[in-house]
């Protein structure tokens, strides 16, 4: 593959992600818990038809060998899939997505405590940047009442740089079937606490179910396919487009505005994300020059 169609790949990931907000708003009756069981359900069955299709004993020798990290990773993918949902049910699709856009930022400081990658003062600054706008939507969230999903979303940032840190940690082992581990967990707990109530209107199921199975999973394969020819700061940058347009269709098909500390709250965040992946960037870019490879 060439780099502009990796480029190609990881903007059309971002477009098609985008829609989820929209999606879940189109829900008129499933709970969070029935929403994540058929969303989480239909992701993982199509990966795993996926995967066994692609090389059945890859996979299962994959799932034998990823080990404790392996299901570590998996607990943290279900908070990632848990979160969001709750997340975009409790709060606007602007807030859920610029909250969940620090994740690359708070992945530098993880990887700085466990990985003891070294962190410049010009990360030190985006990271304070990028708290500084999370603080803001928060307490907005406190005075509007959507403190719950502001906070569901900020751990949802928070599981993701666990997760990439952790893949990061193990890059010699094949974490993706964590992923499927993941998602198969997600549902267990979903049809536990839906107290097994599967009975949902078969519109909202069909939604949910088009939601993981098709749109998730297409938009995994497309992001894991392009990040083997680009570098985490360019994925950073061009996936900044479903930032951007999560909060648009919503305001576009349902009206749905965000307030003014979220628009402002969100900018602070964006902007540190977008200084964080042009900096990973130039540095990756000085390696390279310099003789040097980037991880």
């Amino acid at each position: 593959m060439q780099v502009r169609h990796a480029v190609y790949f990881v903007l059309l990931s971002g477009v098609l992600n985008s829609f989820s907000g929209l999606i879940l708003r189109s829900v008129e009756h499933a709970s969070e818990w029935q929403i994540i069981l058929y969303r989480t359900g239909a992701f993982s069955l199509t990966l795993i038809v996926v995967f066994v299709v692609r090389d059945p004993e890859i996979f299962f020798s994959g799932v034998r060998r990823m080990g404790f990290w392996g299901l570590v990773c998996g607990g943290l993918f279900c908070s990632m899939q848990t979160m969001f949902v709750f997340s975009l049910s409790n709060t606007t699709v602007a807030n859920t997505v610029f909250i969940l856009s620090s994740g690359p930022i708070l992945t530098a400081f993880l990887a700085r405590l466990v990985l003891r990658e070294p962190i410049g003062r010009r990360t030190w600054t985006v990271l304070i940047m990028a708290l500084l706008g999370t603080a803001i939507m928060m307490l907005e969230g406190l005075r509007s009442g959507t403190f719950l999903g502001n906070f569901a979303a900020a751990a949802g940032a928070a599981s993701f740089a666990g997760f990439v840190v952790i893949l990061r940690a193990r890059r010699r082992v094949d974490m993706m079937p964590s992923v499927v581990v993941g998602g198969c967990l997600a549902t267990v707990v979903a049809f536990v606490f839906s107290g097994g109530n599967t009975n949902v209107p078969a519109g909202d199921a069909l939604r949910c179910i088009f939601w993981g199975g098709a749109l998730s999973t297409l938009v995994l394969i497309l992001f894991t396919i392009a990040s083997r020819q680009l570098r985490g700061a360019e994925l950073t940058l061009l996936l900044m487009l479903e930032y951007f347009l999560a909060p648009f269709w919503v305001w576009a098909f349902i009206d749905e505005l965000p307030s003014g500390a979220t628009f402002v709250g969100g900018a602070i965040v964006l902007s540190a994300v977008a200084a964080q992946a042009y900096m990973s960037n130039a540095r990756d870019k000085a390696a390279l020059d310099a003789g040097g490879s980037v991880p």
